[in-house]
């Protein structure tokens, strides 16, 4: 039976690993995790074999560093992770790109999209599906990730970017929750996201769940910058559309 002492030190390596990973994209090995604790390298990887034995860690075949897998991934969002507040430059950002008048939902979903896209580096989406409208922007960030270096990981990706009906029905089960909604690699329905994940989080217009707001990039995203990104811009794109004559008029 593991002592506190014991499932702290895990979770602290598997923190360390997670973190770098999505800084460097490049396999956590054991002496870089031992210097940064000023633990011996053997303790460090005592500690990974049992992290990978618990299914948080794997080793690619050509390296002796791990990575996270996604239910390491998914541990670290629940359990570890330090979501950062919106800094007040990004506020001013939002503040500003919101500040000139937009008439129409095209308007709103379009600057939504390209705010999200801009702030995170990754994919920008909104989502109206009573409209049957998806706004999509920063495709070319999926490009500049290695993760998806392979033609036909990234042609197939690029592809599901382009259809705007299989995008509406992939995420079509989250559709009516508010709550934010993570994806991340084989929770995926399609087995060519396997290397991405998609946040969400539902919009809300009148007190009702109209739409969604989120991000689409590699499992190595930046969750704690992504999250409370989506989260404020959910909220804004929301309270804008409330205050459209237009959307009144549509809903009707």
């Amino acid at each position: 039976m593991l002592t506190k002492e014991s499932l702290r030190r895990q979770e602290v390596v598997l923190e360390i690993i997670v973190r770098t990973y999505i800084e460097t994209a490049e396999p956590v090995g054991s002496r870089y995790v031992a210097r940064k604790l000023g633990l011996s390298s053997a303790t460090i990887r005592n500690v990974m074999a049992d992290l990978e034995d618990l299914g948080l860690i794997t080793h690619p075949h050509t390296s002796a560093g791990r990575i996270p897998t996604d239910k390491g991934y998914r541990y670290y969002i629940e359990s570890l992770m330090r979501v950062r507040s919106i800094n007040e430059q990004i506020a001013r950002e939002i503040q500003e790109e919101y500040r000139s008048a937009m008439r129409s939902l095209e308007d709103v979903m379009e600057r939504t999209s390209h705010l999200i896209s801009h702030l995170t580096n990754y994919v920008g989406l909104t989502m109206l599906p009573e409209y049957d409208k998806v706004y999509m922007e920063g495709a070319s960030h999926i490009v500049e990730q290695p993760e998806f270096k392979d033609f036909k990981k990234l042609h197939d990706i690029l592809r599901f970017l382009e259809e705007k009906r299989e995008m509406l029905n992939f995420l079509g089960d989250d559709i009516a929750e508010e709550r934010l909604i993570i994806h991340i690699g084989r929770e995926n329905k399609f087995s060519y996201l396997s290397d991405c994940s998609i946040v969400t989080r539902g919009c809300k217009v009148k007190g009702k769940v109209k739409g969604r707001v989120g991000v689409i990039g590699p499992k190595r995203m930046s969750y704690e910058k992504v999250i409370p990104t989506v989260e404020i811009l959910a909220d804004k794109m929301g309270s804008i559309l409330e205050s459209l004559e237009c959307y009144g008029d549509e809903s009707r």
